[in-house]
C-alpha cells in the first residue's frame, strides 16, 4: 500500500465534506494526517485509528478556526519524515497546502492536490472584497499548478477550477460515502422520530450541512414559505451547525415557518442521522457553493432523492426525473418543482434509482486512489511531472 500523508487546514471538531474525505482516506489507507492543532491538548480529546501529526497554530479572530503555521514548527518535518511517505496529498490550498508542496519538493516526494471547494466564493463571503478574493484565488491556482497532479471530485468541479484560471489538466477522482443500508431501517426511522419528535403524515424536506448563508438557506426558507402558504402538510428538517445558525433560525421566525421547521443541530451519531434521512421524502440541497456534496450520496444510499439547483456542481450526479431533480435557483421555481414532484413523480422509485447510480463506497474508492497514487509516483520517477504539466 502506498504510504501517503494527507494535509488539511481544518480538522475535527470542524466537520465538513473535506474533513470527512480526509478522515476516510486516512482510515482506509492507514495514512497519516497533518492538520492544525485545533484546540489545546487536541489529541487527548480524540481517538483516531491512524496517525495525526499536528502543526502549531494561531487562532483566527472571530472564527472557530485555527490557522496552521507549519513553518514555525521545527519538529514537524522530522515527524513527517518518520512516516516514510511516498506521496503527499493536499486537501487545503492554504498555508498547510503551500507547506506540503514546498516540503514535497525538498524531500523529492510527489504531491497531489484535490480541488474540493469554491474558494473564491468562500473568500468573498468572508472579505466582501472582489479584489482580495481574486488575489487569493490566483495564489491558490498557482499552488495547484505547481503540484504533480490535481484531482477534482467531478468534471463540473474541475471546470470550476478551470474558470479560476487553472490552465493545466486534472484527474477526476470522485468522493465516496460510508453510509450503508441499515439492517432494520424501520427501527432507525422510529428512533429518529422519537428523538426529535418528528410528526408523521407530513411531506418532509431535509437539509443536511453547515448552517451558513452561502449554502443557500435563504432560498430554502423562502421556498418553504411559499409551500406553507398553499398547504400545512409540509415539514422542513434542518440538520447541522455553523456560524449563521442563529441568524437562519431567526429568519425562519420572521417568515413564520418556524412552527413547521425543525433545527436539530449537528448529529454526530451516524445511525441516528440515517434515521433522520429515512424520515425524509426529499433532500433539498440548493447550495451552489458545494462541488460534490457527500450528503447527496448519503441520501442516495438510503433511497432519498435530491433536489438541487440546475447547472450547479452539486447537480452533476443527477439525471433529472431519473435519479433526482433540479430546478432554477429561485423560490418560485423551487416551490413549483417540489409541488410537481410530490404530485406527479414516483419519489420512491427515483430514490431507488439514486441508490443504484450515485453512491460509491469509500471501500471501493480506496483501491482507485491507491492505483492513481502509483501512477503519479511512477510518472515522477520516470523524469517528468506528466499530465499536470501539459496544457489541455
Amino acid at each position: 500500500m502506498v504510504r501517503s500523508i494527507q494535509f488539511i487546514d481544518n480538522y475535527f471538531p470542524v466537520i465538513d465534506g473535506v474533513t470527512e474525505t480526509v478522515h476516510h482516506y486516512a482510515q482506509g489507507m492507514d495514512a497519516a494526517v497533518v492538520c492544525p492543532e485545533m484546540e489545546r491538548h487536541y489529541l487527548q480529546g480524540y481517538s483516531f485509528p491512524y496517525r495525526v501529526l499536528t502543526s502549531k497554530t494561531v487562532r483566527v479572530p472571530f472564527s472557530r478556526y485555527a490557522s496552521a503555521v507549519p513553518l514555525l514548527d521545527r519538529e514537524l518535518p522530522d515527524q513527517i519524515a518518520k512516516e516514510n511517505p511516498e506521496i503527499f496529498h493536499i486537501h487545503s490550498p492554504s498555508l498547510m497546502g503551500e507547506y506540503a508542496q514546498k516540503l514535497g519538493k525538498k524531500m523529492k516526494i510527489p504531491v497531489v492536490a484535490t480541488f474540493h471547494s469554491k474558494y473564491y466564493d468562500a473568500i468573498y463571503e468572508f472579505t466582501k472584497s472582489k479584489a482580495v478574493s481574486k488575489m487569493v484565488t490566483d495564489r491558490i491556482v498557482k499552488l495547484y499548478e505547481s503540484c504533480d497532479e490535481v484531482w477534482a471530485c467531478s468534471e463540473e468541479t474541475g471546470e470550476t477550477l478551470r474558470s479560476y484560471g487553472y490552465s493545466k489538466t486534472y484527474h477526476v477522482m470522485p468522493n465516496g460515502t460510508n453510509v450503508s443500508l441499515p439492517a432494520d431501517p424501520e427501527a432507525l426511522k422510529t428512533r429518529a422520530t422519537e428523538t426529535y419528535h418528528i410528526p408523521q403524515g407530513k411531506k418532509v424536506l431535509l437539509f443536511v450541512g453547515q448552517q451558513i448563508w452561502y449554502k443557500n438557506q435563504r432560498l430554502i426558507l423562502d421556498t418553504f414559505r411559499r409551500l406553507c402558504d398553499r398547504s400545512g402538510e409540509w415539514l422542513l428538517i434542518m440538520v447541522g451547525t455553523g456560524k449563521d445558525e442563529q441568524a437562519i433560525a431567526r429568519y425562519a421566525r420572521e417568515l413564520k415557518v418556524d412552527g413547521q421547521t425543525m433545527f436539530t443541530g449537528q448529529i454526530r451519531d451516524r445511525e441516528l442521522l440515517k434515521g433522520v434521512y429515512l424520515n425524509a421524502d426529499l433532500l433539498f440541497f440548493p447550495s451552489v457553493f458545494d462541488n460534490a456534496p457527500l450528503v447527496l450520496r448519503e441520501a442516495a444510499v438510503l433511497s432519498v432523492p435530491t433536489l438541487a439547483v440546475e447547472g450547479s456542481n452539486a447537480a452533476g450526479a443527477i439525471r433529472k426525473n431519473v435519479n433526482g431533480f433540479t430546478a432554477a435557483g429561485t423560490p418560485e421555481a423551487m416551490s413549483a418543482e417540489i409541488e410537481r414532484i410530490f404530485a406527479e413523480e414516483d419519489i420512491r422509485r427515483i430514490g431507488e434509482e439514486a441508490s443504484r447510480t450515485i453512491p460509491l463506497s469509500w471501500e471501493k474508492l480506496m483501491p482507485m486512489v491507491q492505483e492513481r497514487y502509483r501512477t503519479v509516483i511512477e510518472r515522477v520517477k520516470s523524469g517528468g511531472k506528466g499530465r499536470n504539466n501539459a496544457n489541455p
